[in-house]
């Protein structure tokens, strides 16, 4: 009996050692405490979060306060969202805009991105100042240019810039104006004798009462643009010396514009235009300026002003209606610290993009025939004179010592649209300094 018991002791005592060994056996599997005894199944790995770097910043220099310009806010929002590993930092340089960047990079404030007025851009180039573009620009852009743009962003054949926009110059209308003096608006086809007679219809009044035809402020590019419409040009073909005295068209346009300031009195003086402001348009969005030489920019100004306006082109000589164009760049510092992110930026800010964006507002006509003008066209009867004046205008003339040659040639043009001096005299004196600014 006793033998019996203890077997049966023993055979629970099994059973129960059997029953823990089990238990633990499926604690052990829940927790993933016991090894894989063939090694077939792989070691769980622990889930990591990827380490999130802070984007680059990259700074772009101006003579434009971002905080003022839209179509810029918009370029700017619109790169980051495509490019969220680049944040652009917009830095202003309110006035004399070339010369102090000169200076700035000479002290190596360096930015990665700067805009630059193609008149600069022989001058930073052949000082050594630019990187050049040609390894990074594709042909495809290249080859989408208009020809009046390539010129601008090339220097001895090779490319140093990409353009922001181009900007044609034509004729504004003051519509109220013409209309409030029963004057009817020309024709597209009109003449440079239509635009005389018409400034002198407009001209009347004096003192807070006066009103003139026409005005231009006392800017190189703007006093080319008429120049340009009769044909003439500024400078030899070597660049070495200017024309002013031996270029029959130029000629012609200078004595021109002195006959609308001195002979016909369609113009106000500096003083009087001044009194309207420091607004180059000032006189215009005033209602005292009937019609003066603009861009596609200058609508910008009129609109957010109010005036009423319309847009011709540049009235024609012989049949011919010329014009003159101007062309902003963007430019890639020659020691900028990120050539290939700098590229990104200015790709961005001067392809399909971001000239779209300038030209949906009204702050340039894209250099690239890539940009579809279709619904800019739309928008307006008057806009297919910017189009057309694309393929038409010539180029603003550079030269690597034009900013030296500009400050002579206002200086000089103040005394003739001033009437202190006659038309010869003051070809004369341009072209005797012209000779030894150009030649240095």
């Amino acid at each position: 009996m006793k033998k019996i018991v203890r077997n049966v002791f023993a055979l629970l005592l099994a059973l129960t050692f059997i029953l823990s060994l089990a238990a633990c056996g499926c604690n052990g599997a829940s927790s993933g405490a016991a090894p894989a005894a063939s090694g077939s199944e792989e070691t769980p790995t622990v889930a990591t979060t990827p380490e999130t770097k802070d984007p680059v910043t990259l700074t772009v220099y101006t003579w434009w306060d971002i905080t003022k310009f839209e179509h810029l806010q918009k370029m700017k929002s619109d790169f980051e969202a495509e490019n969220p590993d680049i944040k652009l930092e917009f830095v202003t340089i309110p006035s004399k805009y070339a010369d102090t960047m000169i200076t700035k990079l000479a002290a190596g404030e360096i930015p990665d991105v700067m805009m630059l007025a193609m008149d600069q851009v022989p001058r930073y180039a052949l000082n050594g100042m630019l990187m050049p573009l040609d390894d990074l620009a594709s042909q495809e852009y290249k080859d989408s240019l208009y020809p009046v743009v390539t010129e601008a962003l090339t220097v001895n054949g090779t490319m140093y810039a990409a353009a922001r926009d181009i900007t044609p110059k034509v004729m504004y209308i003051n519509t109220k104006m013409f209309k409030d003096a029963g004057v009817e608006i020309p024709s597209e086809d009109w003449t440079m004798d239509d635009f005389v007679e018409v400034a002198k219809q407009l001209t009347k009044g004096s003192g807070a009462d006066a009103q003139w035809g026409y005005y231009w402020k006392n800017y190189t590019d703007q006093t080319f643009a008429m120049i340009a419409a009769f044909g003439g040009k500024l400078y030899s073909e070597d660049g070495k010396a200017s024309v002013l005295s031996t270029d029959p068209k130029t000629k012609e346009a200078v004595q021109f514009m002195y006959d609308l300031c001195n002979t016909y009195k369609v113009c106000p003086t500096a003083t009087q235009a001044a009194q309207f402001g420091d607004n180059e348009f000032a006189p215009f969005m005033a209602n005292k300026v009937a019609m003066q030489i603009g861009a596609l920019s200058t609508a910008s100004n009129m609109d957010a002003n109010g005036t009423e306006y319309t847009v011709l082109p540049m009235p024609s000589i012989d049949g011919v209606s010329k014009t003159s164009s101007f062309v902003n760049t963007w430019v890639i510092p020659k020691t900028a610290k990120n050539p290939d992110l700098s590229w990104r930026v200015v790709e961005f800010l001067s392809g399909k993009e971001g000239q779209q964006i300038a030209l949906d507002m009204n702050f340039g006509l894209p250099a690239s025939k890539l940009v579809d003008t279709t619904a800019f066209e739309a928008k307006a009867p008057y806009n297919k004179y910017f189009v057309e004046a694309l393929e038409t205008a010539v180029p603003y003339p550079t030269n690597l010592n034009g900013s030296a040659f500009q400050t002579m040639f206002q200086k000089e043009c103040e005394s003739l649209w001033a009437g202190a001096i006659t038309p010869e005299e003051f070809e004369t004196r341009v072209d005797e300094q012209a000779a030894e600014i150009l030649n240095k």
